[in-house]
């Protein structure tokens, strides 16, 4: 069940960590129909989880954008597949990625943006003009205290929310996690 969660939790983290520190709004340019789907790798207390998110734009307006994003794992061979949720994001205000995450009742979390340079990066048979970003996260979720070390590499001309790559290492409840999230494929459903 831990294994799980924090496959969930990577999962819902990682896109959003992605935009934290953007001047500019990250669904702010987003149209109806825009998505992006990324496959994932989680490696945590000797077990492999994949998985497969995509984030869709369901709605938009001037002052607020709906996605939705849906998931699926496997793990030790068995797909399980994530209720899909749709969060409303208010585009009037800065981006708060604690609260784009969707976090649990009673979760903490503390982003702190590090350093950030240009690299051209090549995923989904594509290569992309990115620029990278490193954070370090402090958060308490399911009563777990998790310490991460994550590595960003966004573009602009890849819809919802941006991120084309994403790397996180983390310790909770003892245990070494590795993640990495890559873009498969992006555009718009319209």
């Amino acid at each position: 069940m831990l294994v799980r969660s924090l496959s969930v939790l990577a999962l819902v983290l990682a896109p959003v960590v992605a935009r934290a520190a953007d001047e500019e709004h990250p669904y702010k340019s987003a149209k109806v129909g825009d998505f992006a789907t990324y496959k994932m790798t989680t490696k945590v207390a000797g077990i492999n989880v994949n998985g497969t998110m995509t984030q869709t734009v369901t709605e938009k307006s001037d002052k607020e954008a709906t996605v939705k994003a849906s998931m699926s794992i496997e793990v030790n061979g068995q797909k399980q597949d994530i209720p899909a949720q749709e969060q409303k994001i208010d585009l009037t205000k800065p981006f708060d990625p604690t609260k784009a995450a969707n976090l649990p009742d009673g979760a903490e979390a503390k982003i702190e943006k590090g350093k950030e340079g240009k690299e051209k990066v090549k995923v989904g048979g594509k290569e992309y003009s990115t620029t990278w970003t490193e954070y370090t996260a402090k958060m308490k979720v399911m009563g777990q205290e998790l310490d991460a070390k994550i590595k960003t590499w966004t573009a602009k001309d890849v819809g919802a929310g941006g991120m084309v790559k994403m790397t996180m290492t983390a310790s909770i409840a003892g245990q070494d996690m590795e993640v990495l999230m890559e873009l498969t494929e992006s555009g718009n459903k319209k």
